[in-house]
């Protein structure tokens, strides 16, 4: 039978000792379930809990983001060390798509594979073609973990895989859009919930929360209605289990599905939708136009974020990614900063404040032309992609005008200090720093998690 390791590497903020960083790696666990149903003999690992010991030959690494590079290459270095043999590796997760395949092979070697290719995973593994992740149960998945690793990821928010893909086309965003969105089945939906609230049970936890993966939660009204259905029939079979959601929304489909389909916002209410949060992302028409967010507009930001809070007793969190290059200024980051402040009094909005990165795998920004010897800088340095992480300060790297620098420093911080907010900030490593100034970062970072 074939074999795999599939891998959470620790967090890139978790200190080096005890419980990472634990969050349920559910593109992880979708990756193993559907190995698993093609019959290869998956084994789980997450570092956040433990080092990994692997046994077989062929290993999956999920990167969680640009940060995880460096990460995904150390560890790549250590099991090669531990094992020594000449492993396979098999990286996946969103940013790995991003890079072009000469940028991967520079990063990773000759003996990485893309693992989001399908067709590269089954010609290495040797099976036949793999269900599509929206028709594939995580339970199989869940089975093959131990018992405390289940407890530990239902005792605090999950990510909780509903939807992909938006019709919206942010640039400084590197997700699946310009596209139909697209479900995952309503009956695996369920599958997996009554799973999870059947161990939740079991384990006598008091809730289930989760993060829904939509990128707009209500740009598809009447499935977003059915998925309601779903959670509320499997909370009927657990009533003293309250289950938990929470999600974005651009301001635009949140009102228009608000005037249009009230009933489908009340429904998922009832299910258990407690907050939102709307994609505000700066506080003028000239950076909305430049980021390709004209479908905001000031009235539509601050109706959507009382509506939220007035109408259907919903928590509004304000996610602003700002200091975008090119069009941010003093004037539109402090109105940036005084709208979030302003909100925060009036409806109890809850601050996400990020700072914006010219370029990631993946974006608009990524292959523009301006940015490649930056780029270069990167692939030469990979520690150094750390700096994209959107909770890191701007740096030389990211913002090149040092004017916008300052000032976007400046107001993030700020932001950052607004009681309530959930943003940590982190300082970024850039490929100039000394080992010694690097390790110093290191430990300032430590423990800084978004979430």
């Amino acid at each position: 039978m074939k074999k795999i390791d599939l891998i959470q590497p620790r967090h890139n903020y978790a200190s080096k000792e005890g419980l990472g960083h634990v969050y349920m790696p559910t593109s992880l666990l979708t990756a193993g379930a559907r190995l698993l149903d093609a019959g290869v003999d998956v084994v789980f690992h997450d570092e956040n809990f433990q080092p990994a010991s692997v046994s077989s030959d062929v290993i999956g690494i999920n990167l969680l983001g640009a940060p995880y590079i460096p990460e995904a290459i150390a560890l790549m270095k250590r099991i090669d060390g531990q094992t020594g043999r000449q492993n396979t590796y098999v990286l996946g997760g969103q940013v790995v798509s991003g890079l072009t395949a000469e940028q991967f092979k520079r990063l990773f070697g000759e003996r990485a594979i893309n693992g989001n290719i399908d067709s590269k995973l089954t010609g290495l593994l040797g099976i036949p073609a793999l269900a599509l992740a929206e028709k594939t149960s995580l339970v199989s998945a869940y089975e093959e973990l131990p018992e405390n690793m289940q407890r530990e990821y239902l005792a605090r928010e999950g990510a909780l895989h509903v939807s992909q893909g938006c019709h919206f086309k942010c640039d400084f965003c590197a997700a699946a859009k310009n596209r139909t969105e697209s479900y995952k089945g309503f009956d695996v939906l369920k599958k997996d919930l009554r799973n999870f609230a059947r161990k939740a049970n079991e384990f006598g936890l008091k809730e289930l929360s989760f993060y829904m993966s939509n990128l707009d939660v209500f740009q598809t009204p009447e499935m977003l209605n059915s998925f309601s259905g779903v959670v509320q029939e499997v909370q009927r079979e657990y009533p003293f289990l309250p289950i938990r959601l929470r999600g974005l929304s651009t301001v635009s489909e949140f009102l228009r599905t608000r005037d249009k389909h009230r009933r489908t916002i009340e429904s998922v209410v009832d299910a258990g939708f407690h907050t939102v949060g709307f994609g505000v992302d700066g506080w003028s028409p000239e950076v909305w136009k430049k980021i390709c967010k004209r479908h905001n507009t000031q009235d539509k930001c601050i109706d959507s974020i009382r509506s939220a809070r007035e109408d259907f007793g919903l928590t509004p969190e304000i996610l602003m990614v700002f200091g975008h290059e090119g069009v941010d200024n003093e004037e539109s980051l402090r109105a940036a900063y005084e709208i979030v402040l302003s909100m925060k009094d009036k409806y109890g909005a809850v601050p996400r404040p990020h700072a914006s990165k010219s370029f990631i795998p993946g974006n608009q920004g990524w292959r523009d032309a301006k940015n490649q010897e930056a780029i270069e800088l990167l692939l030469m340095n990979p520690e150094a992609f750390q700096a994209l992480d959107f909770t890191a300060l701007p740096s030389w790297l990211t913002h090149s005008d040092e004017r916008l620098r300052e000032l976007a420093t400046k107001y993030f911080v700020k932001m950052c200090e607004i009681p309530g907010n959930t943003t940590q900030y982190v300082k970024p490593i850039t490929p100039d720093l000394t080992p010694k100034q690097r390790e110093g970062i290191k430990r300032f970072n430590e423990g800084r998690f978004d979430r």
